[in-house]
């Protein structure tokens, strides 16, 4: 029987640690409570916050749902935001280094921006392309105006340099959406180099085999492997998200028109490059010193990257929510990255939501962050696997759905403080 004195139990080792751990922990938090409590700046404020994720502490201290305000400038105006608690983890560094984290993520949509351009067809390589003839052939069907073997003709009026690239548009647009429009309305789009947006000719493309053979356009092409890009690339843009140009926007402070770099052979900037300044230049330093670039696993797809892996890893400061983050039915598994507690509770689901229009879910629509009545439509970083030139979204209406790369949509970044 244990012995006790002055009234007191006699506390084993364990318990004793125990013990001082607890009153370690409680002094910290009372330490921060008191910090916060004397200083009124959000300095003081986003410092102890991450004082807090950094000692391990914040799920002790946070719950799932609370909300961080931060301040958010878009280049013309300023705006006081929540950012929801969305998932506690422990998050690796580019060193290598693990650290305890906190997910925090907008609750409102950001601005609009293509998740990918609208890449080349074709790159001028070697030598200079003289003006003239050219043609190429379909290698497959594709919805209802791309039939397998059928080839088509346009003419260059002057030279196109080296470095120049052809796109596929339409007579008033940069992308060409090649199943949804019929051949009369493709058009040949020629730039002199892959960085500028400056159209030097519009060409018209004509049924047959006159001039110069460039290759096959193929949805088969596997990454840089043919003469000419991935069908679904070129009519779509790339769903790949470390070569995106949404993630190349997100992790990036430069001013409008110098936030994009190309990272394939046929990549081609999004259409708000000279538009939109680059995310983080909304933001105080204060809140950028407390967020670092952690590893983000993304499933790649089947179609014209499978000899590349079935994921890749990318270091991020800013990102978007994968399909399982959002508790929605993912296409690979437990790959890119643990259900977040958050959109199953605000979903009410108890199970991952199912994709299009008949799982509908209202709980999981946004709001334009400068118009708070302005249902968005979002954009999730995982690719269609089954498609080059797809990645997943929410719909304005609350259903998970898949989406051009080249269709301009909102997003609700990510982001962990640790």
């Amino acid at each position: 029987m244990a012995q006790t004195t002055f009234g007191w139990e006699p506390i084993s080792r364990d318990q004793g640690d125990a013990l001082v751990e607890g009153i370690a922990r409680q002094n910290l938090l009372l330490s921060q409570m008191v910090s916060a409590s004397a200083q009124a700046t959000p300095v003081a404020t986003l410092r102890e916050i991450h004082e807090i994720v950094a000692a391990g502490e914040a799920a002790h201290v946070f719950a799932i749902g609370d909300q961080i305000m931060l301040n958010y400038n878009n280049g013309t105006d300023n705006f006081v935001l929540p950012w929801d608690i969305v998932h506690f983890e422990t998050v690796t560094l580019e060193d290598g280094e693990t650290i305890p984290g906190m997910v925090i993520q907008s609750h409102y949509a950001m601005e609009a921006c293509q998740f990918d351009g609208n890449e080349a067809f074709y790159v001028v390589a070697g030598a200079a392309m003289p003006a003239g003839k050219y043609y190429f052939t379909m290698g497959n069907n594709w919805g209802n105006h791309v039939v397998s073997g059928k080839s088509y003709w346009f003419e260059l009026t002057t030279a196109v340099p080296v470095g120049g690239m052809l796109v596929l548009g339409q007579a008033n647009s940069t992308t060409s959406g090649l199943p949804d429009n019929a051949p009369s309305k493709w058009r040949v789009l020629v730039y002199e180099s892959q960085t500028t947006t400056t159209i030097r000719e519009r060409l018209t493309l004509t049924e047959g085999t006159d001039g110069t053979f460039l290759g096959t356009l193929s949805s088969s092409t596997k990454y840089d492997a043919g003469d000419l890009n991935n069908m679904h690339r070129s009519g779509y843009g790339y769903g790949r998200w470390s070569h995106s140009g949404i993630r190349q926007r997100l992790n990036s402070a430069q001013a409008a028109g110098a936030w994009w770099n190309p990272q394939n052979t046929y990549d081609r900037p999004p259409d708000q490059l000279e538009t939109l300044r680059g995310f983080m230049a909304g933001f105080d330093e204060e809140f950028l010193n407390i967020i670092k670039p952690v590893r983000v696993r993304t499933a790649l797809n089947t179609i014209s990257d499978s000899e590349i892996g079935a994921y890749e890893d990318t270091f991020d400061t800013f990102f978007l929510a994968s399909l399982e983050q959002e508790y929605a039915i993912p296409q690979a598994a437990g790959v890119e990255g643990d259900y977040w507690e958050y959109w199953k509770r605000r979903l009410g689901a108890t199970s991952p939501q199912g994709w299009y229009a008949d799982y509908l879910n209202p709980n999981h629509i946004r709001y334009a962050y400068e118009n708070h009545a302005s249902a968005q439509g979002c954009r999730l970083r995982s690719a269609n696997r089954g498609h080059a030139g797809h990645a997943w979204n929410v719909t304005s209406t609350g259903n998970v759905n898949i989406s051009t790369a080249t269709y301009a949509t909102r997003c609700a970044p990510a982001c962990v403080i640790c």
